[in-house]
């Protein structure tokens, strides 16, 4: 990315429109455009190597990070934490069933509804994608030094604390 390029494209929309340009755009045109390369970055991994799309993957995630030693989460739980409706969460639930990433179990608390958990395949297929997906972000910042991520780091919590 050519940044005096970003820069003189910048000027140009407070050229061609002064009467809404604000400078907040020095700050969230190169954050949008990191958060979208890095996004990118780690749905390409998911697809191209693991054959997984990203909802299918938050789910694994959602699960493999749950506090259940098992693994295992209600289908309201898993929808409830990623903000998925209803509908869209059992989509995704088939296509992870079909691939043996996940196996519905009864409930023996709620017999209208089964809990969802990770097979031992979907276990190891998860801990392979967020293993690449963290080298991945990792290279992101590797350009730098532990100083400045830190220093990126308080920053942004800075901003986050103010929103």
């Amino acid at each position: 990315m050519d940044i005096k390029e970003l820069d003189k494209k910048i000027v140009q929309v407070k050229e061609r429109t002064p009467d809404v340009f604000n400078d907040v755009l020095y700050l969230v045109v190169p954050f949008y455009l990191l958060h979208q390369k890095v996004f990118q970055g780690t749905i390409k991994i998911q697809e191209q190597k693991y054959h997984i799309s990203n909802s299918e993957f938050d789910v694994m995630r959602c699960l493999y990070m749950s506090r259940s030693e098992d693994n295992i989460l209600s289908p309201t739980k898993i929808y409830e934490k990623l903000m998925f409706t209803s509908g869209a969460i059992t989509k995704v639930l088939k296509k992870l069933e079909e691939k043996e990433y996940i196996i519905r179990l009864d409930n023996k608390f709620d017999k209208r509804s089964k809990l969802v958990q990770l097979t031992p395949l979907g276990h190891t297929v998860c801990k392979e994608v967020l293993i690449d997906v963290f080298a991945f972000e990792e290279k992101c910042f590797s350009v730098l030094k532990d100083k400045q991520k830190a220093k990126l780091r308080k920053l942004m919590l800075k901003v986050l604390e103010g929103v």
